[in-house]
């Protein structure tokens, strides 16, 4: 009875530590997976709302202004445009990132994508006092969790819209269900939590040695996903864990598993399924430290498809999605053994040559461009035929802003000098 009551006892301090210690890494990377999402999810609604704010502005130049109507009520103008029932905008971004997005004059939505259960849009409806108060009042920026709108809870981010004399005559908000972060950090933890408890539960019939090892391979899994967890999604499992080929070995992998998951939710554009800006930024850094320690050149390209606003007004936004997955496609076959190709936004891409000069790197954007001509796309039974304008600069640094306008620059000359073109250097009588 004594030996029986001790084995138990042994049974339960193997155990019930353990089983403590699953729960709480469980509840731990529920809670840091949640946080890091969240974070994420604020970073890329504030770029989105900052692009919404330039697209308006290159769409229709000038200021915004209420302008009197015959029916006596008031219209919106950006510029001499009246775009009081031009939805396209906030359309086009909701339906490629599933938010919601919403323009509003002051405090008063214009444009929205918000709709009530009968189908009518959430137009001129009001924001609340707090808000009006720190985007309209303060010229700030902001951002709320839970935010209940038309019986549903949203993470809202709002960036105030200013006129050229900076005064803010509005603001753009961009609305995600809080329900898609919470799904996504449960797809992630659950299949961990299910392999973790019974995993953890056969460790009581080894020895203590065994269980001391079980514990620190629990530990560097716990460092993994802390890592992950803390947004270093470049983290790397130790590979004494992952050759393990028990039940430890299996949270391992369904570990490296979850990362790679979230890895591939921050990291990539849902429509076209190449890299985003984000990861961009994370990639060129690596790449720029590599070539200084080695001397190996590397290049960036940013490519723009010309006329791409037509395609989208000629043959719908549909036609355009099928575009951009088409254009997608070519700039990933093209950078296979050469580097990688990445959305940057709209109909902008990003080509990161990682071991190559501008005059290789020239050398593949004309093959690209070439096929980019040929390219048929067939949708919606229309056939629509496009070109594609490139500016590529040599890598010099990490900073990929710096890198990307310098690109930039050579794609908006391109742009304005005749388009479908590669640009690598602009001639010097034309730069400022």
């Amino acid at each position: 009875m004594n030996k029986k009551g001790i084995y138990k006892r042994m049974l339960a301090l193997a155990v019930v530590p353990i089983l403590i210690f699953g729960i709480a890494l469980t509840i731990f990377c529920y809670i840091r997976f949640k946080e890091t999402l969240y974070n994420t999810t604020k970073t890329n609604m504030a770029d989105m709302a900052h692009y919404i704010i330039i697209t308006y502005d290159k769409t229709y130049p000038g200021d915004y202004s209420l302008v009197p109507n015959s029916s006596g009520t008031y219209d919106v103008y950006k510029g001499d445009e009246n775009i009081t029932y031009d939805y396209s905008i906030v359309d086009a971004y909701a339906r490629e990132t599933d938010t919601e997005v919403s323009y509003l004059y002051m405090d008063v939505r214009v444009h929205t994508t918000f709709k009530t259960e009968t189908g009518k849009r959430y137009s001129g409806i009001s924001a609340n006092e707090e808000t009006s108060a720190m985007v309209i009042g303060n010229g700030a920026e902001a951002f709320y969790k839970n935010v209940p709108i038309l019986g549903k809870e949203y993470l809202v981010y709002y960036a105030p819209i200013r006129n050229s004399d900076h005064s803010v005559v509005g603001m753009v908000e961009v609305a995600k269900r809080t329900t898609d972060i919470k799904k996504k950090v449960m797809l992630a933890v659950w299949p961990m939590l299910l392999l973790a408890i019974p995993g953890m539960a056969l460790v009581a019939f080894f020895s203590y040695g065994y269980t001391k090892g079980v514990t620190n391979t629990l530990k560097k899994i716990q460092d993994f996903l802390g890592r992950i967890a803390a947004g270093n999604l470049s983290a790397e499992m130790p590979p004494e864990c992952i050759r393990r080929t028990d039940e430890l070995g299996d949270i391992t992998k369904s570990s490296i598993q979850m990362a790679k998951s979230i890895r591939a939710s921050v990291e990539t554009d849902p429509l076209t399924g190449l890299n985003n800006r984000r990861y961009v930024h994370s990639a060129v850094a690596r790449i720029a430290a590599r070539s200084e320690m080695t001397g190996v050149p590397f290049s960036v390209a940013i490519c723009d498809i010309d006329f791409f606003k037509k395609v989208n007004d000629t043959y719908g936004h549909n036609a355009g999605d099928e575009v951009l997955k088409a254009v997608a496609s070519q700039l990933k076959k093209a950078m296979i053994g050469n580097g990688f190709a990445a959305r940057w936004g709209g109909e902008e891409f990003v080509l990161i040559f990682d071991r190559s000069n501008v005059e290789d790197s020239v050398k593949i954007l004309e093959g690209l461009a070439d096929n980019i001509r040929a390219m048929i796309v067939y949708t919606e039974g229309y056939e629509i035929k496009i070109t594609m304008t490139m500016g590529v600069s040599p890598g010099t640094s990490g900073d990929v802003e710096a890198i990307v306008e310098s690109a930039d620059a050579k794609l908006y000359y391109g742009k304005e000098h005749g388009r479908n073109q590669i640009v690598a250097e602009i001639p010097e009588e034309d730069k400022e």
